[in-house]
C-alpha cells in the first residue's frame, strides 16, 4: 500500500520558501543524485558533497539488469556501513539518491519525485533521449533545486522565472542569435551593451531572455510576476486512488484512499481563491502547498490561497478506511478437479451507487488473475469484453472496458501440465490465487469529498471555473475463494 503523505509541518520543513534554508543544519540530505535507465545505463549524475563513485551504485544496477519486474525492487538498499541507496522508478527511469547519514526515507522519496515532476513539466517526458537533448537545462535545474544536498528552490513557477523551459522557438532564436544560455536575466540587454539587431529579432520571435526574476512579492514567492491571460480560467481536479486487500466475500481487510486536489490556474494579476469543501473531515492526514493559509483552514476548513501560475497540487491526503464502498460487485473462484481446473469470474456495477450518482462512469475495468505454475493452458470464454490466457506469465487477463449495467461473466477450463515420468496430468495443489483489479471512475470520488464553491476575488474580471472528480485503482488485491 502507498505510504501516507507528509503532514503539514513535515511538508513545510521539507520544501520551504525560496531562500537559504541550509544554514544552521549540519550535513546534507543527498550526497549524490543519479538518473539511470531501466537497463542500468547512466544518463545524469550530480554530486553535492564530494564525488560518489559509480561503484557504489552497482548493487542496484545489477538488480536492474537481472530483475524482470522492476516494481519489486526495494526502495532503500544499504550498500555498506557508510552509504545507502534510495530510489524511485518513473517512466522506466530510475532516480537514485546516495545518502551517507540518517535521513527520513520519505523525505528523500518526495525530493526525488519533485525532481521528476519538474523535469516532466519542462520536457514533456522523462526519457534518455529527452535528458540528453536538454543536458544543460537538466544540470541548471538540479543546481537550482538542490543546494549542498538540501532542497532549495522546488517551486515550478520560481524555477520557470529563472530557467527558461526549452521550446522550438527558443532553439530557433538560439541558432540565429548564437546564444545558448537558458538562464533568464532581469537586466535589460541594452543595459549590458548587448542590444542590437539580433536582440530586436529575438524580441520579435518571443524568445527574449529579459524577465523579472522572483515572485510577485516576498510573501507570494511561489507566483511569478505580471501574469496576464486573455481568457481567465481556473480548474480544480480531485483525483483519488484506492489501495486495498479484499477477501473472497468482497470485504476490505486493509486499505485506504490517497487523494490529490489539483489546480490549473490561468488567472491574471494577483487573485485570491477560496475553495469550500463538502465533507472536509476526509482531509485529516493532509499536506498543503505553501500558498494555503493554514490558519484559515484550521478555523473554517476552507482553502484560501493566492495560486501559483499553471498546474500545481494544492493538497494531498491519505484516508485509512476499511469501510469503503466499492461501486461494483466482483466475484471469482478457481477450483481444481482430477483432470482439469475451472475458473469463474463476474463483475457488475452496484445499481444503488450508479443510480445515486448518474454522472459516474466505470471505465477501463481490467482483471488479472495469476494461476499456479502447474497450469499450462486455458480455454476461456466471456460475456462482456475480451479474455485471454498469457502462457508466459500464467495470467488470465479479462479486459471488460466500460462496466455498464449488463451482466459480465467469464469462465473456462484450465489444463494441467503433464508429469514427465508417466505423462499424467499434474493436479495443482489447493494454492490460493489473487486477482488484481484496475479501473478508472470518472465523475465520482470514493471518499465523498466534494467541492461546494470556488470564489475568486481581488480581480476586475469574472473567470471561468470548473471541477472534475476521478477515482482510480492503485493496487487492489482480491483473494480468490
Amino acid at each position: 500500500l502507498k505510504p501516507q503523505p507528509f503532514f503539514v509541518s513535515q511538508t513545510r520543513l521539507l520544501f520551504p520558501e525560496v531562500g537559504p534554508r541550509a544554514v544552521g543544519r549540519a550535513g546534507a540530505m543527498l550526497d549524490s543524485l543519479f538518473i539511470i535507465t531501466a537497463s542500468g545505463g547512466y544518463v545524469v549524475e550530480r554530486h553535492f558533497r564530494g564525488t560518489t563513485p559509480r561503484l557504489a551504485c552497482e548493487p542496484l544496477v545489477e538488480r536492474l539488469r537481472s530483475e524482470e519486474h522492476l516494481d519489486g525492487l526495494p526502495g532503500v538498499m544499504c550498500v555498506n556501513r557508510r552509504q545507502a541507496l534510495i530510489h524511485i522508478l518513473r517512466e522506466k527511469m530510475v532516480f537514485l539518491a546516495v545518502v551517507t547519514q540518517e535521513e527520513p526515507p520519505l523525505a528523500v522519496f518526495e525530493l526525488l519525485d519533485r525532481v521528476y515532476q519538474v523535469l516532466l513539466r519542462y520536457f514533456g517526458e522523462v526519457s534518455e533521449d529527452s535528458l540528453r537533448q536538454n543536458f544543460s537545462t537538466v544540470y541548471l535545474l538540479l543546481d537550482e533545486m538542490i543546494d549542498s544536498g538540501l532542497p532549495f528552490t522546488t517551486e515550478l513557477n520560481s524555477l520557470e522565472s529563472i530557467i527558461a523551459p526549452p521550446s522550438t522557438m527558443g532553439k530557433v532564436v538560439q541558432a540565429v542569435s548564437g546564444s545558448s544560455s537558458h538562464v533568464l536575466s532581469d537586466v535589460p540587454p541594452e543595459a549590458t551593451g548587448q542590444g542590437g539587431p539580433l536582440s530586436s529579432l529575438t524580441s520579435a520571435l518571443g524568445g527574449s531572455t529579459h524577465t523579472q526574476i522572483g515572485g510577485a512579492s516576498a510573501e507570494v514567492w511561489w507566483r511569478r510576476q505580471n501574469v496576464v491571460y486573455a481568457s481567465n480560467e481556473v480548474y480544480v481536479d480531485i483525483v483519488e486512488s484506492v489501495d486495498c486487500i479484499c477477501n473472497s466475500n468482497g470485504q476490505i481487510i486493509s486499505g485506504g484512499v490517497s487523494g490529490d486536489v489539483l489546480v490549473n490556474s490561468k488567472l491574471s494579476g494577483l487573485p485570491e481563491v477560496l475553495l469550500t469543501l463538502r465533507n472536509p473531515g476526509v482531509m485529516k492526514n493532509v499536506s498543503f502547498h505553501p500558498c494555503v493559509r493554514l490558519h484559515r483552514y484550521e478555523r473554517d476548513k476552507a482553502l484560501s490561497f493566492i495560486p501559483p501560475d499553471g498546474e500545481f497540487a494544492l493538497a494531498s491526503y491519505w484516508l485509512p478506511d476499511t469501510t469503503l464502498n466499492l461501486p461494483f460487485h466482483f466475484s471469482t473462484s478457481v477450483t481444481y478437479h482430477a483432470e482439469h481446473g475451472k475458473i469463474q469470474l463476474s463483475a457488475n456495477p452496484k445499481m444503488a451507487v450508479t443510480m445515486q450518482h448518474k454522472q459516474m462512469l466505470i471505465d477501463k475495468f481490467v482483471v488479472n488473475v495469476r494461476l499456479p505454475d502447474h497450469i499450462c493452458g486455458a480455454n476461456l470464454a466471456c460475456q462482456g469484453g475480451n479474455i485471454r490466457f498469457d502462457e508466459d506469465t500464467n495470467i488470465v487477463v479479462w479486459n471488460i472496458g466500460k462496466l455498464s449495467g449488463q451482466e459480465n461473466k467469464a469462465e473456462g477450463t484450465l489444463t494441467y501440465s503433464s508429469d514427465f515420468k508417466d505423462s499424467s496430468p499434474q493436479k495443482s495443489s489447493e494454492e490460493k490465487c489473487i486477482a488484481q483489479l484496475a479501473f478508472v471512475i470518472k465523475g465520482w470520488s470514493i471518499s465523498g469529498i466534494r467541492l461546494d464553491s470556488c470564489d475568486v476575488s481581488g480581480t476586475n474580471y469574472t473567470p471561468y471555473k470548473a471541477s472534475r472528480y476521478t477515482t482510480a485503482s492503485g493496487r487492489i488485491d482480491w483473494r480468490l475463494a
